[in-house]
């Protein structure tokens, strides 16, 4: 600014007692007539101009300067106490005392200040089946691929060890295992296998194709013997005995599942008929 106001000063001088300033050189930098040439003397040429030097850069030229987030990309922080004119100074926005302007403070969600919450005073809809049973599907259509894989013996009885050990029905039994009738009208493969439930119509399929579906009952513990018997094996237990179906269920099911299962299929069959 000093030097600005020193080339002013010159400027007005010039002007008032020396030659005309349109007889005077103009400078380059400055676009003042009479400026470099009486500057020049005392500092550097270009020194008029307070700007040293300018770099134009192209449009669309990516430089280590240039590199930017895109706009909107990025916000400033919430700076809070930094003072009234913040306007989040002090207590922060966050007003004085109560419960809410603590630290950890406030109330979980759904407090209503103590009175009975929505979520208890609307009626319960609908209820839990204690007795509910949930069984994993399989249906003809993946029985017959497993089976023309090679990864299920048709030749012996197929039992839920298997369909598990497969990956037929998946690793994690829930109740059982249930066979759907997809697939019902092309089935002629004969096979007898052991499920938990099977649909009427994929019964009547396997059987006019020569094979047999034995319903068996088997509880948690005793599904867990039949598909993972190195469990107790690792944990130095024998293997429970099977359990018979609770009386509302006996209807259900033709026998008690076998431990450990009986996969020859001419004492499946011979158990079968005396059980």
């Amino acid at each position: 600014m000093a030097r600005l106001r020193s080339l002013l000063s010159l400027r007005a001088l010039l002007s008032a007692t020396g030659p005309s300033a349109s007889n005077l050189p103009v400078c380059s930098n400055c676009g003042v007539a009479g400026t470099s040439a009486v500057a020049g003397a005392l500092w550097p040429a270009g020194a008029c101009s307070m700007r040293w030097y300018s770099t134009p850069v192209p449009e669309g030229y990516v430089a280590l300067n240039t590199i930017a987030d895109n706009p909107g990309a990025t916000h400033s922080i919430k700076r809070l106490g930094r003072g009234i004119g913040s306007g989040l100074g002090k207590t922060s926005g966050k007003g004085h005392k109560g419960q809410n302007s603590r630290s950890g403070g406030g109330v979980k969600p759904g407090f209503e200040g103590g009175q009975t919450p929505q979520r208890l005073r609307i009626p319960k809809r609908g209820f839990h089946n204690p007795f509910k049973r949930t069984y994993n599907p399989l249906n003809l259509t993946t029985l017959r691929q497993w089976i023309e894989e090679g990864r299920l013996d048709a030749s012996r009885v197929i039992t839920m060890r298997e369909l598990r050990a497969s990956n037929a029905v998946g690793h994690q039994l829930q109740d059982g295992v249930k066979l759907l009738a997809r697939g019902a009208k092309s089935w002629n493969i004969p096979v007898h296998i052991e499920v938990s439930q099977a649909s009427a119509i994929a019964r009547q399929a396997i059987e006019a194709a020569g094979g047999s579906v034995t319903t068996v009952y088997y509880n948690a513990l005793g599904l867990r013997a039949l598909t993972q018997p190195e469990w107790f094996a690792k944990k130095g237990r024998l293997l429970p005995r099977p359990a018979r179906p609770p009386p509302r269920l006996e209807a259900k099911f033709e026998r008690k599942g076998a431990l450990p299962p009986l996969r020859d299929l001419a004492a499946g069959l011979e158990q079968a008929a005396t059980a």
